[in-house]
């Protein structure tokens, strides 16, 4: 065969396992037949139509089987065999296209192309229906390149446009309020009678629950006062319109509100923790355990359980985040892992080469948000452990600007360094500045208590007041109060 003729012979062999084989078998070919058929120069319109559908279904394919590159270069392909009006003459073929393009680009690190398939749903989306699955995916994009106003904002949107209505800031006792009228329903309630509760049926229903997870999950980074008023209006629909996987994940936020600074209840928190972590298993979705595994091991166990077993689930979570493609949350899971082993005394050493690696991946996905914790974490550990110079720790201490929970859990960090490098007076300095301001990071300000407590008692300054407000605090941390 002639060099200038082998595309197109490649094309026809392409062709003729697709006629030669039955409907019920071309998903087990489609891999066969694409890679022969994109060989050639298709011309004629409704051939290329044709391939670009059946490109369509080895992308879909391939994202089930998270193969990810292998969607995008499919997804990508098929839309370019559309025709130029395909909005127009195969609106549902070019939406479903857009979707697994995005979705496949992000994950690939093509974040451009990811943006414009997904813009390109919600400028020729026919009804919010059409565009929900498109918001849902762009909001997470924004929010992994640090766009988190903007991400917050769309959510919002989302929101308002679904009929809900949002108030910009609510205060504490009326959060108060609320956790106490589903408390009442939550006590009453039997395990038994928990798992069988109806199941959501409306669409409309699982979708408000879908996005309100979202902002639940972005106002920890940029809106923090606002996530425990979302938390609870997850519990609120559920039991009003019944039980859906994101229940799960929304019962999982409000038990974070639990164990967090306005109730602080950590016990009862854990308890309703678990039955959220069971009712996941009812909805059998795999898809949402990397951040189930997240908010619960991340935040609520670590407060019962020891730092290891919580650490290992952690780690899972990354795993099984990474395997789905759910890299984000996957990685968030893996900061969250190197914590806990820190926090547990785990080698040092070992723990910097565990950073390095997951600095690594955060790097190839472009998830800036996620690094600038990794970044603090691995600062200390190499600080500790005499690879950094404590003269950088000013630097990075020192701007704690930022909205939501990061500059608090940059001054977490300060107090770590500075009372294992010895400087009790700047330990002291971070643990007063810190000063219990964290809405859900409770295992965060008990540490900054303790740690400062005995930085008070070390430091040779007589104690003022405030220190030692702080020493009696360290006292009641020692006694379990």
């Amino acid at each position: 065969i002639q060099e200038d003729e082998r595309n197109e012979f490649h094309s026809s062999i392409g062709r003729l396992l697709h006629y030669g084989t039955k409907a019920e078998n071309i998903d087990d070919m489609i891999f066969y037949i694409v890679d022969q058929i994109n060989h050639g120069t298709i011309v004629d319109p409704q051939q290329r139509t044709h391939t670009s559908q059946l490109n369509y279904k080895a992308a879909s394919k391939a994202m089930r089987s998270s193969n990810f590159s292998a969607a995008y270069f499919y997804s990508n392909a098929a839309m370019k065999l559309l025709p130029p009006n395909h909005w127009e003459s195969h609106y549902d073929l070019s939406r479903s296209i857009c979707l697994v393009l995005g979705n496949a680009a992000y994950i690939d690190g093509h974040i451009k192309e990811a943006i414009s398939a997904l813009d390109n749903i919600l400028s020729h989306g026919k009804s919010l229906k059409d565009k929900l699955d498109a918001y849902y995916l762009k909001v997470a994009l924004l929010h992994a390149r640090q766009e988190t106003n903007p991400a917050y904002e769309t959510c919002i949107e989302v929101l308002q446009q679904l009929g809900e209505t949002i108030p910009s800031s609510v205060e504490p006792e009326i959060i108060v309020e609320k956790v106490d009228k589903i408390q009442s329903k939550m006590k009453r309630l039997t395990e038994s009678d928990f798992m069988n509760i109806k199941t959501m049926d409306s669409p409309y229903h699982c979708s408000l629950m879908q996005f309100y997870n979202q902002v639940c999950y972005i106002s920890y980074f940029v809106h923090t006062p606002m996530l425990n008023w979302f938390a609870c209006k997850l519990v609120e629909i559920s039991f009003e319109h019944g039980f859906s996987k994101y229940s799960a994940l929304g019962i999982l936020r409000y038990s974070m509100a639990l164990g967090g600074k306005l109730i602080d209840d950590a016990e009862e928190g854990y308890r309703v923790g678990k039955l959220a972590l069971k009712l996941l298993d009812r909805f059998d979705a795999p898809d949402l355990l990397p951040m189930a595994y997240l908010c619960y091991y991340g935040y609520i166990a670590v407060q019962i359980e020891p730092f290891q077993s919580c650490g290992d689930m952690l780690k899972r979570g990354f795993e099984i985040g990474l395997s789905i493609g759910d890299t984000q949350v996957a990685l968030l899971n893996g900061v969250h892992y190197i914590q806990k082993c820190f926090l547990s005394g785990t080698n040092l050493s070992i723990l910097k080469k565990e950073c390095d690696y997951q600095m690594r991946l955060i790097e190839a996905h472009s998830q800036p948000v996620t690094k600038i914790y990794l970044v603090a974490l691995q600062e200390t550990i190499s600080m500790l452990i005499g690879q950094a110079e404590p003269s950088n720790l000013k630097q990075s201490d020192e701007d704690v600007s930022e909205v939501g929970e990061f500059p608090l859990s940059k001054v977490f960090h300060s107090v770590m360094r500075n009372f294992w490098l010895g400087h009790v007076e700047r330990c002291l300095y971070y643990a007063e500045r810190y000063s219990a301001k964290s809405v859900i990071a409770q295992l965060k300000t008990t540490l900054v208590v303790f740690y400062g407590g005995l930085s008070c008692f070390q430091c040779s300054k007589k104690l003022n007041k405030k220190r030692s407000q702080l020493a009696k605090q360290a006292i009641n941390v020692l006694r379990g109060r």
